[in-house]
């Protein structure tokens, strides 16, 4: 290749590489140029959302609950949301305070929105099935403060069931106690209600009859009691035989066995309260055999 050739092949590459970097800088812009233009652009702008305070559960709920002040608190929820059945605190300024002492009649998880017809409250239709535990049943006897503790028995608390009644006795005349039995026929039941108290009954005087140790007392004359469908059964055909008494258990208790006792059982399938029975289980079918005693 001659001399002449090969200098114009040199002055064509660089033009075309001086080329590409005069179009590439005419392309992009000059930093201080670019810094401008992001420092003009507008920021952003926040949105507010109106809100509304509405009542929610401030922690877990169960079913059968007696809510408490610490159970409910108000939160901010979207003004825009549906809200028709939710409780406002602009519209219903006292509501915390009037729901306190109702009764959850379904589980409410903490930060659900809490709804008039999630919570039963004492004294209306239906109070008395929320507090009844699933598959139990509510059923009520007459009281009087002799027979029930003197007066100290409270809702919630547990209880036994004694059924004092006449027998026939060869030896009644010379020794009247012996004409009279009393059995233990049912164990650790819950109480429900004293005559239409639900709850604890607020004390007199304040907290300083608590602190003194003085206690509140009911003096009621009907008591509500949970029972299974077989143990209302007993109790109906008690009341029937003779007097019926409430004797008042520790609250340690709880986790006692409960319902009818061996006593309870014979006197409600029939049995000869005079007689050994022996339960037997065959194929989930319960029998009775007795003997006479001694």
């Amino acid at each position: 290749m001659s001399p002449v050739r090969l200098i114009i092949l040199v002055i064509a590459a660089g033009a075309a590489i001086g080329a590409v970097f005069l179009v590439r800088s005419m392309q992009a812009p000059a930093p201080a140029v670019a810094a401008a233009d992001i420092a003009a652009a507008p920021a952003p702008v926040a949105v507010e959302i109106p809100l509304k305070q509405i009542l929610v559960a401030s922690k877990t709920i169960p079913a059968g609950k007696f809510v408490s002040l610490d159970d409910l608190k108000w939160q901010g929820w979207p003004a825009d949301a549906q809200m028709d059945s939710f409780i406002d605190q602009e519209k219903e300024a006292e509501a915390l305070e009037k729901m306190v002492g109702a009764v959850a009649r379904f589980d409410i998880v903490a930060g659900e929105p809490v709804t008039k017809t999630k919570l039963q409250h004492p004294g209306t239709a239906g109070f008395m099935s929320v507090m009844l535990t699933p598959g139990m049943r509510a059923v009520s006897i007459e009281i009087e403060t002799e027979t029930a503790a003197g007066g100290f028995i409270q809702p919630n608390d547990r209880v036994d069931v004694i059924l004092t009644r006449g027998v026939e006795n060869a030896n009644a005349q010379a020794n009247p106690m012996a004409g009279i039995r009393s059995d233990l026929i049912l164990a650790n039941i819950r109480v429900l209600a004293i005559d239409h108290v639900y709850g604890t009954p607020p004390v007199e005087g304040g907290d300083e009859e608590v602190r003194t140790g003085q206690g509140a007392v009911i003096a009621g004359s009907r008591a509500t009691l949970e029972l299974t469908e077989r143990d209302a059964t007993l109790v109906n055909t008690a009341r029937k035989a003779g007097d019926i008494s409430l004797t008042l258990r520790s609250i340690a208790d709880l986790s006692a066995p409960q319902g009818a006792t061996g006593a309870g059982k014979a006197y409600r399938d029939g049995v000869s309260q005079d007689a050994e029975s022996v339960r037997i289980y065959r194929y989930g079918t319960e029998t009775v055999s007795s003997a006479t005693a001694g």
